[in-house]
């Protein structure tokens, strides 16, 4: 297997997927930073072993860090909205709705990740 890895951009996406889970920590909750921590560890274990470049899987996952914060930042402003709009009442709804939301963008990008790692695999055939 041949890795053709640039130290250089290996590092700056590490740092940027590190910036991700402290955001979401800080910004969101903590529920937020379990489920990316949760789609690290799925991505990573379900796509490193496909024999495609280091730097694109690496790439990949940071843009899935960053969208994986962005949503939570958007649920998060829906449950505040909820919350001021209907009351309390709202975090049973939410409590039900949050994993179905999370559960729709991992799998979402999870899946055109994969395509897109296919793709590029059959071109380079």
């Amino acid at each position: 297997m041949q890795f053709e890895v640039s130290p250089v951009f290996a590092v700056f996406c590490l740092g940027a997927i590190a910036l991700c889970l402290q955001l979401s920590f800080q910004l969101v909750n903590l529920e937020a930073t379990v489920n990316l921590l949760c789609f690290n560890l799925l991505f990573v274990s379900l796509t490193f072993i496909l024999k495609i470049p280091f730097n694109t899987k690496l790439a990949l996952l940071t843009l899935g860090n960053y969208l994986g914060v962005l949503c939570n930042f958007f649920f998060s402003l829906f449950y505040n909205a909820g919350c001021t709009i209907f009351g309390n009442a709202f975090n049973l709804v939410y409590v039900i709705l949050y994993p179905f939301f999370n559960f729709m963008w991992i799998v979402t990008y999870w899946s055109l990740s994969i395509a897109a790692l296919a793709s590029k695999r059959e071109s380079e055939r």
